[in-house]
């Protein structure tokens, strides 16, 4: 008996037809057009993104006593105590990382929660308003940005599991920027 037309033949995969094969054929072009224009997209992307940090770091450097080497990072973290506010802008970065020689957990009117939870929702905003207007604002804020480029990620791993004790001298905050948070409804 003779198979209709539209019903598939055992040896043919679904979706396998003369139109099928002709619009696989012509979207390789698209696919590639759009490949060749993303990686130059994504090329820009990064460099504005440094050239943004640059300007900041030029910035907090030109204020008094808001910049600091990777050294003395390190150092005032393990002798003097304080808080490293880690303000991460994507899991990729940027990355800030700033001190302060107060105690956030004591300080902090707000709950604080880790960084992947306090980007999610809106309920852990004020802690980051609150977080960027007292310390990591450019204008108002009083924490010191760290110039740590150039270390180590077990370095900076390792500090960061020193501050993890509850005795620890020193503290660790992970801080998503305002910038970075879902929109409110209806923006």
């Amino acid at each position: 008996m003779p198979m209709p037309e539209s019903e598939i033949r055992p040896d043919q995969k679904p979706g396998d037809s003369p139109a099928g094969a002709m619009v696989k054929f012509l979207l390789i072009p698209v696919i590639l057009g759009g490949a060749c224009l993303a990686i130059p997209y994504n090329l820009a992307l990064r460099w504005t993104r440094k050239l943004r940090e640059r300007s900041f770091r030029r910035l907090m450097r030109s204020k008094q006593n808001r910049f600091m080497s990777q050294q003395d990072f390190f150092r005032a973290m393990r002798e003097r105590g304080g808080t490293c506010i880690e303000e991460r802008f994507s899991p990729k970065g940027p990355v800030r990382f700033w001190w302060t020689p107060e105690n956030l957990y004591r300080e902090s009117p707000y709950e604080i929660i880790d960084w992947f939870t306090m980007r999610k929702g809106r309920q852990y905003e004020p802690f980051v308003h609150w977080c960027r207007q007292r310390y990591t604002s450019a204008e108002e804020g009083s924490a010191v940005l760290a110039d740590i480029r150039l270390a180590a990620k077990n370095e900076i791993y390792a500090l960061w599991s020193e501050c993890r004790s509850e005795t620890a001298k020193a503290r660790w905050v992970e801080v998503a920027p305002p910038e970075i948070l879902p929109p409110r409804p209806g923006q």
